[in-house]
């Protein structure tokens, strides 16, 4: 892959002003997605570099859409509105030093390019202490945030799924055999769970619990001792993707990639669901892939079809206010996202990767929600 100069992120220095609950909100801000460079499309088992494709959608049709297209004068149908968000948190959410949860800055944008060559998996994971898991060829690197780069095991083939557990081991989720592995200190290879339906997405809250996606198997489970207990399975979690636990609220997101949907569904404490899935936010003609969470409880989806970054503002009961607004395009596939976590490595950014191999950075200006770290 041919190098490119990083593209330095604008500095907005226009705050978008949220009221509260209630309020009929101030000005509007449109951004219209575009046509993007060569995206991974995802299938169970598999995955592939394919064109973009524009004037078709995957989404659900029985599904209301929850954004506006726009007119560029060009044949677009993934195009979107973004309305201003009203509200973005209860009072509870807005605790906290520093953490301001009524002002939002305002999308779209500028995408930085950070490193390139991190092919053969589409996700990534912060060990907390300045170290980046990242996969080049059949490798798995650690990267700091200066880009050198770390060995950690090598041998391994397409990764979807990349996160570190409490105790330190780097686990990585296996679509083809249906493995979930954990990757030692000291490269050793584990198997943990075998027999999974194209594993996906990986999530470790903050108590050290393991949850996962399967892709094929419509299904959203937890780990208890790495025996997988099932969340949720049912149509809902068709071609279930990207997944978030929202510990303040009891509420574990997941994406419906085929139809474009993020979903919520309440959990207790222990884990066990207390509600059947419920639609957030749905983007028409989007493939949404990974997920993210800031401090303040938005969501962030990531369009893997289309090279896109939306955000939900939420309200208290996780309840979209206005429209999925376009945070930034990309010009190579992405897939899945990650607050930065670690010395080195930006808290108030996002951080994305893809099977093209490319790390990307979009200052939010705010903080992830915590996550479990080593």
């Amino acid at each position: 892959m041919a190098s490119h100069a990083p593209v330095l992120t604008i500095a907005l220095t226009t705050l978008l002003f949220v009221p509260a609950c209630g309020d009929d909100g101030g000005s509007t801000t449109e951004t219209t997605g575009a046509t993007s460079g060569p995206t991974s499309t995802e299938t169970a088992g598999t995955s592939s570099t394919t064109e973009p494709t524009t004037g078709t959608t995957s989404a659900d049709p029985t599904a209301p859409p929850t954004t506006t297209a726009t007119s560029t004068g060009e044949e677009d149908t993934a195009s979107s509105t973004t309305e201003p968000a009203t509200s973005s948190t209860t009072d509870e959410q807005t605790t906290g030093p520093g953490l301001d949860c009524v002002t939002i800055m305002p999308g779209p944008f500028a995408p930085e390019l950070v490193g390139e060559g991190y092919d053969g998996s589409e996700d990534l994971g912060f060990d907390g202490a300045g170290g980046l898991a990242l996969k080049r060829d059949d490798a798995v690197v650690i990267v700091s945030a200066d880009l050198q780069e770390t060995q950690l095991a090598d041998g391994l083939p397409q990764v979807y799924g990349t996160r570190f557990t409490t105790s330190g081991d780097l686990l990585v989720a296996l679509p083809q055999s249906g493995d979930l592995l954990a990757i030692a200190g000291d490269g050793t290879l584990n198997d943990l769970v075998g027999g999974l339906d194209s594993p996906n997405g990986l999530y470790v809250d903050t108590t050290g619990r393991v949850w996962l996606t399967e892709f094929g198997g419509s299904r959203v489970v937890r780990f208890d001792g790495w025996s997988p207990v099932t969340v949720y399975e049912g149509p809902m979690a068709s071609t279930a993707n990207g997944i978030v636990l929202d510990e303040a609220r009891g509420l574990l997101f997941f994406t419906n990639y085929g139809a474009g949907r993020v979903l919520k569904l309440e959990v207790e404490d222990l884990g066990e669901a207390i509600s059947e899935p419920v639609e957030v936010l749905a983007v028409p003609g989007a493939v949404l892939d990974g997920l993210a969470l800031d401090a303040c409880g938005n969501v962030y989806a990531v369009d893997q079809g289309n090279a896109r970054l939306f955000r939900g503002i939420l309200d208290g009961d996780a309840g979209l206010v206005g429209q999925p607004e376009l945070l930034a395009e990309f010009d190579s596939g992405v897939a899945n996202a990650q607050f930065g976590q670690g010395p080195g490595w930006d808290p108030e950014s996002i951080y994305l990767s893809g099977n093209p191999g490319d790390l990307w950075r979009v200052a939010v200006g705010i903080h992830g929600a915590p996550i479990g770290l080593p």
